[in-house]
């Protein structure tokens, strides 16, 4: 199994080598940093914050780098921040999307209480996942048996399962791509891309035709209105390729590591049950059986609270966080890091920290518990990165992941299908961590 997690095998480097590691992937010169005061320094360092490139993206869009994961410099300033201005102005991680994610949540736990038998809640929640990020993108809501919806699910599972966050052997000799099986798994990840592209090219298409610049309706109207107002400007960076490709980053990334998460926090819950427990008897005292829980309940509910940053601890969906790469000669915890280096930060190396957590192999919620039963809050605790690279999509994620567990807790019991036995907590690698194969039972709460 360790022979797939990448983020372990660049941890061990450390007990030899020290906090920051230099090596070669390839012909590419890669520095490799572990543990917290490294990892800070790394990510508060603008001089580290460009990307590496990525050949085979680079190919896949005629020759360009573009999105918003991939990009850096003043392009990915200007479009960073409109992105981020209006997907706040959209709700994301606001009040008003709350409704939203109630609504997915009533027809998943539904969906999961019609199912005879024990289910696989990753598909069901991958839904869940795209429909909640959808509102805020495309406007629109998928019937959840959406033949089209549950091909995308299962395209973007392919693809994050098939990817390697080191970039892989075809990334770093692009040629080798005209000679591997069309099921390599760049392969997979190209037709995973594609697929999600081809979905948000013709959701692109479908909005120009009603595009009414007064009244947006979603991100997509508020970009191609954009578009319309640079249209005599040579030099801006709203074109309609950038608005696919920065949907597409937005998208495949939030949709999949968002599914993983409440998939994991389930699991967790079937292996830990006195867990599950606790948190159910909190919320049934503060909110009882009548209404969802809201992000307002947050403070009144310490141990979800404490659960839940445990989970992103325990199984952070991204233990390493997207390549960065050295924009010019700089210096990392005493070392010269020259300009173009690619830097892979090593989250996981924070979060399974012994010396800090102790037992951090212990799935544990208490542990960001106070003496006095509030919750305590932990700067080490960075499932989606720090600094100005922080994941764009982080307001979403953490609420999305919070009402979706917290409901699907309060209205049901899971139990592990003893079929499909957990061997393996830690996860499957691919570009971001996914939960094991499992299966649950699942009630009404009574």
């Amino acid at each position: 199994m360790e022979r797939h997690l990448v983020h372990k095998q660049l941890w061990r480097l450390s007990s030899s080598y020290g906090p920051v590691v230099g090596l070669y992937f390839g012909q590419v010169p890669v520095v490799i940093v572990n543990g917290w005061e490294a990892i800070k320094e790394s990510l508060a360092n603008d001089d580290l914050n460009g990307r590496p490139d990525v050949p085979l993206r680079r190919i896949m869009l005629g020759g360009e780098i573009l999105g918003l994961m991939f990009v850096e410099g003043d392009f990915w300033k200007e479009q960073r921040r409109f992105s981020l201005h209006h997907f706040r102005n959209l709700g994301f991680g606001k009040r008003s999307h709350e409704s939203v994610i109630h609504e997915e949540a009533r027809e998943l736990i539904d969906e999961v209480l019609d199912t005879d038998g024990s289910i696989k809640l990753q598909g069901l929640l991958g839904i869940s996942s795209i429909n909640i990020l959808w509102a805020v993108m495309g406007g629109v809501r998928f019937p959840r048996k959406d033949p089209q919806l549950m091909h995308l699910v299962d395209g973007l599972n392919k693809l994050f399962r098939a990817g390697d966050v080191s970039g892989g052997i075809v990334n770093a000799f692009p040629f080798l791509r005209h000679f591997v099986s069309k099921d390599h798994r760049e392969n997979i990840v190209q037709r995973g891309f594609s697929l999600v592209e081809n979905f948000i090219e013709k959701s692109m298409n479908e909005h120009k035709q009603v595009l009414d610049p007064d009244n947006p309706r979603d991100f997509i109207d508020i970009y191609l209105t954009e578009i319309r107002k640079n249209s005599n400007n040579p030099d801006t960076t709203f074109t309609e390729k950038q608005l696919v490709a920065a949907c597409t980053d937005v998208f495949s990334a939030g949709a999949e590591t968002g599914s993983a998460t409440v998939a994991f926090a389930i699991m967790l819950m079937c292996l830990f049950p006195e867990v599950m427990r606790k948190v159910q008897k909190e919320i049934d005292s503060v909110i009882g059986q009548n209404r969802f829980p809201s992000m307002t309940d947050r403070t009144n509910l310490p141990y979800l609270e404490a659960t839940m940053t445990e989970i992103f601890r325990f199984r952070g969906a991204a233990p390493l966080t997207v390549p960065h790469k050295a924009i010019r000669d700089t210096v990392l915890q005493g070392h010269h890091i020259p300009a173009n280096t690619t830097v892979m930060n090593n989250l996981y190396s924070v979060q399974m920290d012994p010396e800090y957590w102790g037992d951090p192999q212990n799935f544990r919620p208490e542990r960001f518990i106070n003496s006095d039963g509030t919750f305590r809050k932990d700067e080490r605790v960075i499932p989606f990165g720090k600094g100005r690279r922080l994941c764009l999509g982080e307001p979403l994620a953490r609420m999305t992941s919070f009402l979706l567990f917290a409901a699907l807790v309060q209205h049901l019991d899971f139990e592990l299908d003893p079929a499909v036995p957990v061997t393996n907590t830690e996860g499957i690698a691919g570009f971001t961590l996914g939960p094991p194969e499992f299966r649950v039972f699942a009630k009404r709460r009574h």
